[in-house]
């Protein structure tokens, strides 16, 4: 019996042109990017390649996009990266999400409870969207950071993330959205969005597992969570 997958939510096939493309990488361009001799070189120019199409794709600079390991660590990168660097800098303690985030947001912000954070969780509309009013009300003068996801990745429901970078833009507050579900399958334009940072995953647009991807606009406060080598930048 032929099997048909309808799990794309969850993850997708590897595309036979992202196959033919790595393959190289995979078999004979194995330098080490960070090496200045000719195979750390060739390794160096495709990720650099590879940060200039992302950002051209939505409509950012190179200089704003950071490689990790996962959604998930890309997630926690711009969460933790914002909330600590902002506290630092201006002692601001709170983080505003809600109930239906991906569940690795949601720990993430449990865990900035931990660490002395005030984490509001929101409630949601019956469709699990937020309206961009809600998120104005919960704002105060010591929230450092909005994180709300763009598509549920268990409902599908698509939340408005221009209109509330809007309200967070005007109280000046960070914006952070998990584009996870959405990206490469709705138009995300960040200048136009307004958004502080985004984080998306390879594997849920028929590329490889194990390759994350942070937008963080110029200017945004990030502090590293790994510590040692400076690949990203520090």
């Amino acid at each position: 019996m032929k099997k048909v997958y309808f799990d794309n939510a969850a993850t997708t096939k590897l595309h036979p042109k992202v196959f033919e493309k790595m393959l190289p990488f995979l078999k004979d361009d194995f330098g080490n990017p960070s090496s200045i001799h000719s195979y750390g070189r060739k390794v160096r120019v495709a990720i650099e390649e590879s940060r200039e199409i992302i950002a051209n794709f939505i409509n950012a600079d190179a200089s704003e996009i950071y490689f990790v390991s996962s959604g998930t660590e890309a997630n926690n990168f711009s969460l933790f990266g914002i909330a600590k660097t902002e506290f630092q800098e201006s002692k601001k303690n709170t983080v505003i999400t809600t109930k239906a985030e991906h569940h690795c947001v949601i720990d993430a912000c449990k865990e900035l409870i931990n660490l002395g954070f005030i984490v509001n969780f929101a409630d949601v509309n019956y469709d699990t969207t937020i309206h961009e009013t809600v998120i104005e009300k919960l704002i105060n003068n010591n929230t450092s950071l909005v994180s709300i996801i763009h598509i549920n990745n268990e409902t599908g429901a698509v939340n408005d993330i221009k209109k509330i970078s809007e309200v967070c833009k005007k109280i000046n507050v960070y914006f952070h959205s998990d584009v996870v579900q959405s990206f490469g399958k709705v138009k995300i334009n960040v200048k136009e969005i307004g958004v502080n940072s985004i984080s998306a995953s390879a594997h849920k647009i028929n590329g490889p597992k194990g390759i994350g991807m942070v937008y963080a606009k110029s200017g945004t406060p990030l502090s590293p969570m790994i510590f040692g080598g400076s690949q990203e930048r520090k």
